[in-house]
């Protein structure tokens, strides 16, 4: 079913808007009618955006208000379809209202909230869903979306951390390449003009550097960013088409020295934080695995997660598993092994996890630290290259004024 955005009149000629979920604008015209309103004008929302190309198309920002709002309309006894028929009417994004509406839709046949967030696996990762669904066998649904709010501001910090820690070094990168363009495009082309008026014979190396890479650019550069833009669009259409290839590209980042490295350690600590959150949700720990390692979107790295549940099954202990994938440190098995004699396993996940992120964070803002020194020197390096390449060569040939 369509969602339409009406444009109609009240008896009084005032001018309401707002959105509906039916299977014509014939049936839209009905409803409204029997509102006692005249509809003027209809148009369908599509539930997708362009946004869903490249992501989930849904904020965390909008998902966490989506939580809070249904523990609190489920506190105060709120029907479920009413809840999300008022969350449907407020939210202001256009794509989760729609998708709204198709819950509302999907529930009414007859389905359970969890299956119909289920046909929307891009909005509603697995973690959602399996805690949905064990608060509707347990009847806390208002600590499920507690749980799931904890879970969805914990994966945001950890997205805005990495994203403010990264944001300095990526912005005198892009300063660096600025300078660049702009002593390419504005200033090299009129000292050669310059030069060539005076008649200078004997260019200096640095000079002619910059003049060669000056002519590369302006004949070559559109070719050169024509060709990596294809085998940026190339290599993403194949690794979208095969699995194979895909797994091959995640293989090569995850073998990179630093970033593959750091890659690994937050996809690791995001699996130890879902676990937790499940296990905490009375999950059996098999289920709990599985559902986790559906969250990760590296290849290798979820097949290395998918076998520990039948290691498992086959009489091998939690932290042993773990042990034999060679993606836990140490310290992270021990702790799981406390957790296992204990018998308190989901609060040390939930810690371990924490100390993990600080851990992992702690070494990028290491790295990042010396990171924008280098970034500094480079651009020393290439201001000292420019102004030998411009600078020195005018002051050389001043002698043939008469000054």
């Amino acid at each position: 079913m369509p969602l339409f955005h009406y444009h109609a009149l009240t008896k009084q000629g005032q001018s309401q808007k707002g959105d509906w979920f039916g299977n014509s604008e014939k049936d839209l015209y009905q409803y409204l009618n029997r509102q006692q309103l005249q509809l003027i004008s209809s148009r369908i929302i599509k539930p997708s955006s362009k946004l869903l190309l490249f992501s989930k198309g849904v904020s965390f920002d909008t998902l966490i208000d989506f939580c809070i709002h249904m523990d609190q309309l489920h506190k105060i006894k709120m029907p479920l379809l009413e809840s999300i028929l008022a969350l449907a009417a407020n939210t202001p994004s256009k794509a989760f209202k729609a998708i709204l509406y198709k819950l509302h839709h999907t529930i009414i046949q007859g389905s359970l909230l969890s299956d119909a967030c289920s046909e929307h696996p891009k909005v509603f990762d697995p973690i959602f869903i399996q805690c949905l669904s064990m608060a509707e066998k347990t009847g806390h649904l208002s600590q499920a979306f507690q749980d799931i709010e904890a879970n969805l501001k914990w994966k945001q910090s950890q997205q805005l951390q990495l994203k403010a820690s990264l944001r300095y070094p990526l912005i005198l990168l892009a300063l660096l390449m600025a300078l660049i363009g702009f002593m390419i495009v504005f200033v090299t082309p009129h000292l050669q003009d310059f030069l060539q008026l005076l008649n200078v014979n004997e260019i200096p190396f640095a000079l002619k550097s910059l003049l060669t890479l000056c002519h590369y650019l302006q004949h070559y550069g559109y070719l050169s960013l024509i060709l990596i833009a294809g085998i940026i669009f190339i290599s993403t259409v194949l690794c979208k088409a095969s699995i194979k290839i895909r797994e091959l590209w995640q293989k090569i980042y995850l073998s990179l020295p630093v970033f593959g490295l750091l890659s690994k350690r937050l996809i690791i600590t995001d699996f130890i934080h879902s676990l937790s959150l499940l296990l905490g949700q009375k999950l059996e720990l098999i289920s709990s695995i599985e559902r986790s390692a559906e969250t990760i979107s590296l290849i290798p790295i979820q097949k290395k997660l998918i076998s520990i549940p039948q290691a498992i099954k086959n009489g091998s202990l939690l932290s042993y598993a773990c042990n034999d994938t060679k993606l836990f440190k140490p310290l992270v098995i021990r702790l799981i092994q406390l957790g296992e004699e204990s018998g308190n396993l989901p609060n040390l996940l939930k810690d371990t996890a924490e100390f993990e992120k600080r851990n992992t964070f702690r070494h990028l803002q290491t790295l990042l630290a010396w990171t924008e020194p280098f970034l500094l020197i480079i651009m020393g390096i290439i201001m000292m290259w420019i102004v030998a390449a411009t600078v020195v060569p005018l002051y050389d040939n001043l002698a043939i004024f008469d000054l």
